[in-house]
């Protein structure tokens, strides 16, 4: 009925089920569940789960991945003048993460259109301050994590996988997130899943495991009225979106409730300048935990859902010459969080598609992201890495989310090969 009010939408937080909205509400709504938005069952719950699902020794849940990033910092003992490699065509969570442990972060090149770390170009930034290596398995496509690790082992490297895209994916049939030291996800709203926030960290080294556990039982959990912000997230977008274009109602709902801080952003005004918030590192919230584990029952069918929509862009843009399509890492198995096109004068094309009721995304247009992020603060230096810069200009995520069905692929290929033939 409300499907002709939607926008066809790369973000947005598509995750988002009726469940969703219940499970929300029964915390919002209902004050004898008000003492449980903290503390409660829901968070263990999940860390059995993903234990059982990525086949990991230890999985230890946290408010943010971020948070998770620097419990494993500390754990590794990482500290003051230390270095950790991490590549470029990134955000600004992880650059920030570093820094505040006191290490510099130093930026590697990628390759173009697997949009993962250049594993050619790690050797020649390796220090002896360099203490790990972050790997980013970007939009869900695996790095080539063989050669990785043969260089990480004869420089005796930690080395830390950044899943936050790539929950389900696999590298030679092993669920990443199990083949480095330790590794972070993240269930933010636009991720494989989604709570609005939260993240996990996952090892299949016991005495790790322990000292990352011990750390994160140290930290408290966020304030309640944060948790009660984020619980209004997917109550109001899964209305908003269903109204999106209905008088532009949609949109207005989404504007005032982030205007007036009903709803959160991605980032906070203090992370975009490079500032800690007062709150991090925290524990995961009870009440986004349960959001978790209800969406952990569906992460086959989203994923077989992504891989099969990327299969039809492939089918219907191969071979057009104006636009590069991503390339899978051999013996992996991509789940496709998004199906990233490189094309000229992407700015034009977003314009264009949002007339046409489609919001492509824009993941990131600089090295390292979002765009108001300072990047000489993230110890970044233009013309460094110039692949990740060019990507950034022209790269575009086209969606692959359990909505999309092949009418909305043809919508979207249409448009792109319109802007591509001008």
């Amino acid at each position: 009925m409300f499907k002709k009010f939607q926008p066809i939408a790369s973000s947005l937080a598509p995750n988002y089920t009726i469940w969703d909205v219940l499970i929300a509400s029964k915390y919002l709504f209902l004050p004898w569940n008000w003492r449980k938005l903290q503390k409660g069952k829901d968070s263990r719950k999940l860390e059995r789960k993903f234990c059982g699902y990525i086949s990991s020794r230890w999985a230890i849940s946290f408010d943010t991945g971020r948070s998770g990033l620097y419990a494993i910092l500390k754990c590794f003992e990482i500290k003051d003048y230390d270095e950790v490699i991490l590549q470029a065509f990134t955000t600004v969570a992880l650059s920030n993460t570093i820094k505040w442990c006191g290490a510099k972060p130093v930026y590697i090149d990628i390759v173009k259109n697997t949009y993962n770390i250049n594993p050619e170009k790690i050797e020649e930034k390796i220090t002896d301050k360099t203490k790990a290596i972050i790997v980013q398995h970007t939009f869900g496509n695996s790095c080539e994590m063989d050669k990785i690790m043969e260089i990480v082992r004869k420089h005796n490297l930690y080395v830390i996988e950044d899943c936050a895209h790539s929950l389900g994916a696999e590298y030679q049939n092993k669920k990443l997130g199990t083949i480095g030291d330790a590794a972070f996800f993240s269930f933010g709203r636009d991720k494989v899943i989604s709570a609005v926030a939260g993240g996990m960290v996952t090892t299949n080294n016991n005495e790790l495991g322990e000292k990352i556990k011990e750390f994160r039982n140290q930290m408290s959990y966020p304030k309640k009225s944060l948790i009660i912000r984020q619980l209004f997230q997917p109550i109001v977008t899964f209305k908003a979106l269903k109204l999106y274009y209905f008088f532009n109602l949609g949109k207005i709902i989404m504007y005032l409730s982030t205007k007036t801080g009903i709803i959160t952003k991605a980032y906070s005004k203090k992370e975009r300048k490079n500032k800690r918030p007062e709150d991090f590192p925290a524990k995961m919230p009870n009440a986004l935990a349960e959001i978790v584990l209800h969406q952990m029952k569906l992460i086959s069918k989203f994923n077989e859902h992504r891989i099969n929509i990327a299969k039809l862009y492939q089918e219907k843009l191969f071979n057009n010459k104006n636009i590069i399509l991503p390339k899978s890492t051999a013996n992996s198995k991509n789940i496709f969080l998004w199906f990233t096109v490189l094309v000229e004068n992407k700015k034009k094309l977003i314009k264009k598609a949002r007339r046409k009721h489609i919001i492509l995304g824009d993941w990131f247009p600089q090295a390292v992201g979002p765009i108001e992020v300072n990047l000489e603060k993230c110890d970044y230096k233009k013309g460094s890495c110039p692949v990740a810069e060019e990507v950034s200009l022209k790269c575009v995520n086209l969606p692959t989310h359990f909505r999309m069905d092949e009418g909305d692929v043809k919508g979207v290929v249409k448009v792109i090969k319109c802007h591509c033939e001008e």
